[in-house]
């Protein structure tokens, strides 16, 4: 039976291959876009909130996680709008939230400016694998799928490092000072004067301002998306008959094979360690270390070019040693770099480039398996539960998140020494989880179980 579907599929996909194509290529420049704002709602952004809405700050994650949450219960608007109109959504969230967080400057509007601004980037990420997965078929589904991580990190590397950039550009122009001097006062932001201090401020809002206008360019390579009903629906007579009630028989049946229960394990530690230091990279550099403002978005920019870089190499990992085994070992192999940059302070004046390294290596290995992450669950359900199994996927990541933020906002970080201590607890989660890819994944999911026409 399956090898008649597949062989169907195979050959719609030929007979329509430019328009696949098309269509990949214009989610690839929307996600890249989305990946250029990204950068800077991950770095400039959070650090913003540090200065205006610190317990929004310190429970960042958690916001994260509600955006995940509610950007998997919008998949499932794919099977009656499809791909192109709920990726609408993207671009225009983070349009609405980028203008009210700069226009409409109330203290308690943080929270939800917050939660809309990810929703905007979460939602691209929760649509990933299903799109990706209706565009391509087996043989080249691994190479796709590198290559939108890789072009769209590219974007993220990009302005994580011109958010730092600009924004000390910025200050230094509004301080009336060169751009070296601005940069030492950010090493120590808590002894600015209230005057120096509110300047800082604006020079971050200058720099979200950039990304509003950014964020509305974005909706142009959404629009121009050639879908068709079958790219998101089995059949014509297929008809959504409610949200909630079309999809439900497909979760509940998701749920009840023992391979998706053990993924959905695997990444709820995953995430959950995640939110214990991946979005506070820039803080913990500026604030525990005293990196420079400039200097430290610099050196995350570099880590995210090592995930442009080391995704490349995901199909030759994939090919040689198993998708598993790969995924396993990357992130197994990462934990290291993780505890070098927490004892950063102990390198001296080899400070800045051992941690500058550890990044590079920590997030290039971590990330190079994130062509599998995103190809897996696809794998170990059929074709029409993709879209539940995604959204299943991204609630767990969401619900992990938020735990994961109210955790490290109501009490890993009430000391700042708690932003140290996160990377040690993740490294441990780290581990739990590989220990499930190879217990249960190994025998049956190592190598792909799709057979290419």
């Amino acid at each position: 039976m399956w090898g008649g579907i597949m062989a169907e599929n195979f050959n719609a996909y030929e007979v329509d291959k430019k328009r696949h194509i098309w269509n990949i290529w214009m989610f690839i420049i929307s996600f890249t876009l989305s990946n250029l704002i990204s950068g800077v709602i991950y770095d400039t952004y959070v650090n913003y909130l540090q200065e205006v809405a610190r317990p929004v700050a310190t429970s960042f994650w958690s916001y994260y996680g509600y955006a995940t949450f509610i950007s998997a219960i919008m998949v499932l608007l794919v099977n009656k709008i499809g791909y192109k109109w709920t990726l609408f959504f993207c671009p225009v969230t983070s349009f609405v939230a980028l203008i009210s967080i700069l226009f409409v400057d109330v203290p308690s509007l943080y929270k939800v400016t917050t939660v809309l601004a990810l929703i905007g980037l979460q939602l691209h990420y929760a649509i990933l694998a299903p799109y990706i997965a209706t565009h391509t078929i087996p043989k080249n589904k691994t190479l796709w799928y590198s290559r939108t991580y890789w072009i769209g990190y590219a974007g993220w590397a990009l302005t994580t490092y011109l958010g730092g950039f600009l924004t000390v550009s910025r200050f230094a122009s509004r301080i009336g000072q060169t751009f070296k001097e601005a940069q030492n006062l950010t090493k120590y932001l808590d002894v600015l004067t209230f005057g120096t201090k509110s300047l800082y401020i604006q020079a971050n809002r200058d720099v979200l301002l950039i990304t509003a206008i950014l964020a509305g360019i974005s909706l142009i390579p959404v629009l121009l998306i050639k879908e068709k009903k079958e790219d998101y629906r089995s059949t014509e007579k297929e008809e959504f008959k409610g949200l909630f009630k079309s999809k439900l028989g497909s979760i509940f049946k998701v749920l009840t094979d023992k391979y998706v229960l053990a993924y959905l394990a695997y990444w709820a530690f995953i995430n959950f360690g995640m939110g214990l230091f991946t979005p506070y990279y820039t803080v913990f550099l500026n604030r525990n270390l005293h990196i420079d403002r400039s200097t430290a978005s610099l050196l995350v920019s570099i880590s995210y070019v090592a995930m442009v870089v080391f995704i490349m190499f995901t199909p030759k990992a994939v090919k040689k040693f198993g998708q598993i085994v790969t995924l396993a070992g990357v992130v197994f192999f990462s934990i290291p770099f993780m505890l070098i940059i927490a004892n950063g302070d102990k390198f001296g004046k080899y400070m800045i480039p051992v941690v500058g390294v550890s990044l590079f290596m920590r997030c290039g290995l971590a990330n190079l398996g994130g062509p599998i992450d995103s190809s897996l669950p696809m794998e170990i359900v059929p074709k029409e539960a993709r879209p539940a199994m995604s959204s299943i996927v991204n609630v767990v990541a969401g619900l992990m998140s938020i735990v994961s933020g109210k955790y490290t906002g109501n009490y890993l970080f009430m000391n700042q020494s708690g932003y140290k201590t996160g990377y040690y607890l993740a490294g441990v989660l780290y581990v739990i989880g590989c220990i499930i890819l190879m217990t249960v994944f190994m025998k049956k999911y190592n190598r792909s179980t799709e057979k290419e026409v």
